[in-house]
């Protein structure tokens, strides 16, 4: 059975590119433009890991994140954190708050797709 994915994250040309690394690696997407609208999917739709974005209109990643580990239907539900912001205390919030890892853009498809199938694993 194909891992869904859902990609958080409101940069057409960031979506796009992280979508076809995702499906051309035999994964399922959804997107979803920012942290309010990742929170209504999560609801209908049970993906088995979340790469979330911190910057986002209307709720931002961390606050999403927060919401998520909070929620006792989505708590569970791994999370990678993919986000420009690279600055230590940025990094140490998302782990305080449940992230399974953090990687900062850009970064190169093969250590995206590299740190999801480590998250998975350890999930199983």
């Amino acid at each position: 059975m194909k891992k869904k994915i859902l990609l958080v994250e409101d940069e057409k040309n960031i979506v796009l590119g992280v979508s076809i690394c995702l499906r051309s690696a035999g994964l399922d997407v959804a997107v979803a433009e920012d942290g309010a609208d990742a929170l209504k999917k999560l609801e209908t739709d049970k993906p088995d890991l979340v790469l979330l974005d911190l910057v986002m209109p209307k709720l931002n990643g961390l606050d999403a994140l927060l919401a998520m580990k909070a929620n006792e239907a989505t708590r569970d539900i791994p999370v990678i954190v993919l986000s420009a912001r690279a600055q230590e205390e940025d990094i140490q919030r998302a782990m305080e708050l449940g992230a399974a890892d953090y990687m900062a853009k850009p970064f190169r498809p093969e250590e995206l797709l590299a740190v999801i199938r480590k998250v998975l694993t350890e999930d199983v």
